[in-house]
């Protein structure tokens, strides 16, 4: 809780460029800042989120063409 508090104060102040998000997993939701270029970053963390999210993207692709 600290760190989002201390990148809100961080924002409302003008120091930083960027702006804060939640994260896209369901089972996730934790706020972020995102200080990527387009501003469209999507999870707190690519290693766990992102990452599952992607992987169960893939499973359930792959599941479909072998059902074909």
């Amino acid at each position: 809780m600290g760190v989002i508090a201390a990148d809100a104060i961080d924002i409302i102040s003008g120091e930083r460029d960027g702006k804060l998000a939640l994260c896209g997993s369901p089972t996730c939701r934790a706020a972020f800042f995102d200080t990527s270029q387009s501003r469209t970053r999507k999870w707190c963390d690519m290693n766990t989120c992102g990452n599952r999210q992607k992987k169960a993207r893939f499973n359930a692709t792959h599941r479909k063409k072998a059902r074909s």
